[in-house]
């Protein structure tokens, strides 16, 4: 009982927060989109593609190895030493050559010789986001959500604060941007550094040397490395293809990056906004699955799995009535932009998938399934930038969403299937797809009612 009280407290402080830093997000969105377009925002979503590819070099796989490994009892701060020791290498490594290289990144990848400079800004914050990355792992492994959740909260609280205060003395505000971005990953780190400093002394923590640790290191962290290296090379290829396929397409330089800075930019956070209540769900399964799974507990699993994946449906068919029904007024209220709204209202129905597939990613890690995850993830994007490199060209952005809904056909796909036969479980159509279905059903005609009742006085 005491566990679950934990774990649903833990829940709560992770889901909190994170509808309050997605909340942020939006309006910061809005704001840097007044500062610099549409076009503006496309390119800095091309610069965070690329710098998405040194996050994922230093940090994936290594989080969720301290995570696990404490999870499972092997020696706590022997495993945190040495994942922060593989993490920081890896990012003095992706550091390097994201600074040294950035000029031939800028023109020859991006396409844009003024994406040097953020690219360069953005570099020297590699090391302490893969810092941050153990020691969060480490916190969440013992269900201490407050210290990560905190240090996320600081760092994205002074990015926006930075920015603020730099766009008024910086000539360029993509410059400002990426510089309150790295400043605001520093604090977070030295916060979270002291926190877990003065966590082990004055707690009596293991320090035996787990024989073997180094090679569950590796039986962890690399898969996920390599999937998810591999996942964000080809989605950083996949978002410079975009806007080359748009401007073949006949949009023009400036049209292009403005229709995938409104995609991306725009219309993705939103549509990722609800996922805050669910992303708590996802995290705190890991530790949860790789406990239950460590002591042989299957039917703890598999009461787990149910829950998560009935809770998931329900809340995402939901989501998607609300949507289909405000998506103009949204995409009106945040960005003043009527195309936004007409995307958002296309890609609503594909969010049952979409969450349910987040979810299930984060049980499948907790069961040792990663290897799995890394083949679906790699021939998913594969196979997405082969199509989007030869559709977008000929049918423009309309080929991009019908390409987002048959990855995340195929994608949710095979982990759901994964999951289905690890865990044993059978699914539950009634549950799980009809009654959450004619829920969102019910509640769509109730919310167009409502919505004509205010607008017209009837």
């Amino acid at each position: 009982m005491k566990k679950q009280r934990v774990f649903f407290m833990n829940a709560a402080i992770l889901t909190v927060s994170s509808v309050i830093m997605r909340l942020c997000n939006i309006w910061f969105r809005v704001f840097i989109t007044g500062k610099i377009g549409a076009s503006g925002m496309g390119l800095y979503q091309l610069i965070f593609s690329v710098f998405i590819l040194g996050i994922t070099v230093c940090t994936s796989g290594i989080g969720f190895a301290v995570t696990r490994l404490v999870a499972e009892g092997r020696g706590t701060r022997s495993a945190v030493r040495h994942c922060l020791t593989v993490a920081l290498t890896l990012s003095f490594v992706a550091m390097a050559v994201l600074f040294f290289f950035s000029d031939y990144i800028a023109l020859k990848i991006i396409g844009s010789a003024a994406a040097a400079t953020p690219l360069r800004i953005l570099a020297p914050g590699l090391p302490f986001i893969a810092a941050c990355a153990c020691l969060k792992g480490y916190f969440l492994a013992i269900r201490n959500t407050v210290v990560p959740v905190c240090g996320e909260m600081l760092e994205q609280f002074f990015t926006i604060g930075i920015a603020f205060f730099l766009f008024t003395r910086m000539a360029l505000p993509m410059d400002a941007l990426m510089l309150a971005s790295t400043i605001g990953e520093i604090v977070s780190f030295v916060y979270i550094a002291l926190l877990y400093l003065i966590y082990i002394h004055h707690n009596a923590l293991s320090n035996q040397k787990s024989a073997g640790i180094f090679q569950s290191i590796l039986h962890i962290a690399a898969p996920v490395l390599c999937g998810s290296f591999l996942r964000s090379l080809l989605s950083s290829t996949e978002n410079i293809l975009i806007p080359r396929g748009l401007r073949k397409h006949g949009a023009g330089e400036q049209g292009a990056l403005a229709q995938y800075g409104e995609m991306q930019g725009m219309v993705m956070p939103i549509l990722f906004f609800p996922s805050a209540f669910l992303s708590a769900l996802s995290l705190l399964l890991i530790p949860e699955m790789a406990e239950a799974n460590a002591g042989g507990q299957k039917e703890t699993i598999q009461k787990s799995a149910t829950r998560a994946i009935r809770f998931t449906l329900i809340f995402s068919f939901l989501v998607t009535s609300v949507l289909i029904v405000f998506a103009d007024d949204l995409g009106m209220a945040f960005y003043h932009n009527a195309e936004v709204g007409n995307i958002l209202r296309v890609m609503a129905p594909i969010i049952p998938l979409m969450y349910l597939d987040s979810v299930v990613d984060g049980m499948l890690k907790g069961l040792d399934q990663q290897l799995y995850s890394l083949k679906y993830n790699f021939t998913d994007s594969f196979m997405r930038v082969i199509l989007i490199s030869t559709t977008i060209p000929l049918f423009g952005i309309k080929a991009y969403i019908t390409i987002l809904f048959l990855s995340e056909i195929y994608n949710a796909s095979l982990s759901i299937n994964r999951l289905l036969k690890v865990t044993s479980l059978e699914v539950d159509v009634i549950s799980w797809i009809l009654s959450p279905a004619v829920a969102a059903a019910l509640l769509y005609y109730v919310l167009i009612l409502a919505k004509k009742i205010l607008c017209f006085g009837i």
